[in-house]
């Protein structure tokens, strides 16, 4: 089972660009069709701190980004997050990668449907 497809992930802005943030680590192999994948990297200074988006964090893992845009990242691998570049609003709704695609993509997408916000 692809964990990315069911898990609800918060919603975020990173770069102007809506995207799913979550606090588990999403092998890049169980991304859910048409979303992007990226990890959220501490800096040196401040740990709990994100500093870079990078394609693999690896041991300064804060969190994945899905994005539906696919990000430029330089020549090391990596976009440095400066201030105001990310986004965490505590009160974002959860989406499944499904409910987020067709938030973003679907013409008829209602935003007081009932299954929008839902937690299982």
């Amino acid at each position: 089972m692809e964990r990315s497809s069911h898990e609800r992930m918060r919603e975020i802005e990173i770069f102007g660009i809506p995207a799913l943030f979550s606090p588990n680590r999403i092998k890049e192999k169980d991304v859910y069709p048409g979303l992007h994948h990226y990890e959220i990297m501490s800096g040196p200074v401040f740990p709990d701190s994100p500093r870079h988006l990078t394609a693999d964090a690896g041991e300064k893992f804060l969190g994945t980004v899905l994005s539906p845009v696919k990000t430029h990242l330089t020549s090391d691998g990596q976009r440095e997050i400066e201030p105001g570049d990310l986004f965490l609003d505590i009160e974002a709704g959860e989406y499944t990668p499904a409910e987020f695609e067709e938030k973003y993509l679907s013409p008829n997408y209602d935003p007081q449907a009932e299954r929008y916000g839902k937690t299982d």
